[in-house]
């Protein structure tokens, strides 16, 4: 079962700071396992190839579930990083949607971490993208000629989304619909670089295991940033925060 953790209130602001040994443990094992199955699924080839060239036919037909991937690819990340802006908004004028203002902290580092760490591993296992290794043999729908594991989108993604999903309580049925939306999204996103021939099953696979291994060490760094905090500089805190994943949210555009 999946761990949540109530951050609730601001008033502690290590309270709001879970460092449990049961998010490690549900962090690093299931993102070491889905590393084992991305790493073992590259090994095998078989079923990355047979995935790549399934979704070829749709590539070339380029109909509107293609489309729809191209869209959730291009934007999906922009829509996940606007939805903690409009909460944050919203916020303000409901209670109910009040959590601790550190998840913004949280969701800003585990971006950080989780990308700067998936690029650097992108670089050390230089895995050509399928559009290198297949060439004219197939389509496909991404211009980007990076190595290919992790997949980056999948990583990113799910960092975003993983702080929000994991350390906000379940009690509100407002927060169960927006981490639902969130799952979707990310869900998504991860997808659409399979169907766009992007990247092969196992990349996705590992950039999914990549930004849950993140989260637990942006629990740590998040940990030595608010050490320096006092909880009445949260207010003013929470708006450059908002501030910085607005500016996130038209990065991703521009991607």
């Amino acid at each position: 079962m999946i761990p949540k953790i109530d951050t609730t209130s601001d008033n502690n602001l290590f309270a709001a700071i879970p460092i449990e040994k049961r998010i490690w443990k549900f962090c690093l094992i299931t993102g070491m396992v889905l590393w084992g199955i991305g790493i073992a699924l590259w090994i095998e080839q078989g079923i990355d190839q047979k995935v790549l060239f399934y979704f070829n036919a749709a590539r070339i037909a380029h109909g509107p579930g293609i489309v729809f991937q191209e869209w959730l690819s291009q934007y999906g990340m922009a829509v996940i990083s606007s939805m903690y802006v409009i909460y944050l908004v919203a916020s303000h004028f409901n209670r109910r949607l009040d959590v601790s203002k550190t998840i913004f902290l949280y969701t800003i580092c585990s971006y950080g971490i989780s990308s700067i760490a998936g690029d650097l591993l992108k670089e050390v296992l230089a895995r050509p993208r399928p559009l290198v290794t297949y060439g004219s043999e197939i389509l496909v729908l991404s211009q980007s000629l990076t190595p290919a594991i992790p997949s980056g989108h999948a990583t990113k993604s799910v960092a975003l989304a993983l702080p929000f999903i994991l350390l906000v309580s379940n009690k509100d049925y407002l927060h169960r619909i927006m981490k639902g939306l969130m799952i979707l999204l990310a869900g998504g996103v991860c997808f659409s670089r399979i169907i766009l021939g992007a990247h092969y099953v196992s990349d996705v696979f590992a950039g999914i295991g990549m930004g849950i291994i993140g989260l637990p060490f942006t629990m740590l760094f998040a940990k030595l940033i608010l050490k320096q905090m006092k909880p009445e500089q949260l207010p003013v805190l929470s708006i450059v925060w908002g501030g910085l994943l607005i500016f996130l949210t038209f990065v991703f555009m521009a991607m």
